[in-house]
């Protein structure tokens, strides 16, 4: 390994960058993208995850594996304190009605999705915690249908997307933020994967923003077949014990080919419950929002102007729990309904209703942070982030969406 170790830090010097040989099925470098200067917030800094491997049973294992390895010790800190994950472990562990949807839910998206079954083992592994406690994570959405958990800690609205198209101006964009009931700005991290077929030929590309634990796919992401998504919770009444988590529809949906097939993933009938894509292509600059409500049953509205999606069913009718913070930020969005990328940025940044802010600090009636900031701009062809107040400093780390470039200059390696 020594030896490994030394032809790496010798092959990458140049580019500053220090690579790890996790197994001969995965390699991964780790670095720090932050903010320069005396502006910089404490919280601004975004961890980037690089890793290459082969689309196999072992590779997808290593990728779990170095993962874990890379930030298992802040995935513990940050569920050290998670109430939520906690009281579904209680009720998991102590009701047999807990056990049960627990165990087949795991069981149908092992069946359905082995390959990123083996790549949460895999985390669990390199970091050394119960690989229990990952499945737990995965399924957080399905689970909280059943649980009896606390009202603030049960279908809390999370997350806002903005649109704006023009074809006179070439404007395609959309703007989204990931909120949580916990301020992880700083356990949050980026993942950009290389997928390598057995050959090693190029599979696929693909980066992914995630919060602590969870498969790639979730939340931020985007590929090298020119396929852009977020996702946004919702909360049909009627949703299944049985069937897929959502968490291994959006893996997949990660490696899509095209948008096209992005949809075909997303609506898979085996889905337990519903999600809600926003879905760009890079390439031909079209966007769709798409509501998928439980067993695949599915809407798609195609993007040709000003349009917002939050936590409520908009253009699938279907039975809901009403989200009071959605309503706020729509009614909000309905008085500025901004035309232009910097537009969709001041939104997102916006917090003049103090009850139900649209950036989220935990203030008035809502429990929740906005923990990162994204705004995709097709016409640029770049994925900007922010994990402050958008509105208040530049992009903290920008992704170029062609995999040529995949970093602002900012990156530092760490060395492990």
């Amino acid at each position: 390994f020594d030896k490994v170790w030394k032809l790496c830090c010798q092959a990458t010097a140049m580019r500053g960058r220090i690579f790890m040989s996790v197994s001969s099925c995965c390699w991964l470098f780790f670095c720090l993208t932050r903010v320069h200067g005396s502006e910089a917030h404490p919280g601004s800094f975004i961890r980037t995850i690089y890793a290459e491997f082969v689309d196999d049973d072992a590779g997808h294992f290593d990728f779990g594996l170095s993962l874990g390895k890379a930030v298992g010790d802040d995935i513990r800190s940050a569920w050290w304190s998670d109430s939520e994950l906690h009281a579904l472990e209680q009720w998991v562990q102590s009701t047999s009605i807990g056990r049960r949807v627990f165990q087949q839910i795991i069981d149908d998206s092992n069946r359905s999705f082995p390959l990123y079954m083996r790549e949460v083992e895999g985390m669990a592994k390199g970091s050394s915690i119960p690989v229990h406690r990952f499945l737990l994570n995965q399924l957080r959405t399905e689970l909280d249908q059943f649980a009896p958990l606390r009202s603030d800690l049960k279908r809390r609205g999370k997350c806002t997307d903005a649109f704006v198209f023009d074809t006179a101006t070439g404007t395609a964009a959309w703007g989204h933020n990931d909120d949580w009931q916990i301020n992880w700005q700083r356990s949050a991290y980026i993942v950009v994967a290389t997928v390598l077929n057995s050959d090693r030929s190029l599979k696929v590309k693909f980066g992914s923003w995630l919060y602590p634990g969870y498969l790639a796919g979730m939340d931020v992401t985007w590929n090298s077949h020119g396929v852009a998504y977020t996702v946004n919770s919702l909360f049909p009444r009627r949703f299944s014990s049985a069937g897929v988590g959502t968490t291994f529809i959006s893996r997949h949906v990660a490696e899509a080919l095209s948008v096209s097939d992005a949809v075909a993933r997303a609506v898979d009938s085996r889905v337990s419950t519903a999600m809600s894509y926003n879905i760009g292509d890079i390439n031909t600059k079209r966007m769709i929002q798409m509501e998928v409500d439980t067993h695949g049953r599915h809407s798609i509205h195609e993007v040709t102007g000003p349009y917002f999606h939050a936590n409520q069913f908009r253009h699938l009718w279907t039975r809901q729990f009403a989200d009071p913070s959605t309503f706020h930020r729509f009614k909000r969005w309905e008085e500025l309904k901004p035309t232009t990328v910097d537009g969709v940025r001041q939104f997102l940044s916006d917090s003049k209703d103090p009850q139900w802010p649209v950036y989220r600090n935990r203030t008035g009636r809502d429990n929740c942070f906005t923990d990162a900031t994204c705004l995709f701009d097709l016409e640029r062809g770049s994925l900007f982030f922010w994990n402050t107040r958008a509105s208040e400093s530049p992009p903290l780390a920008t992704f170029d969406l062609s995999f040529v470039n995949h970093n602002n200059g900012t990156s530092m390696p760490i060395y492990m």
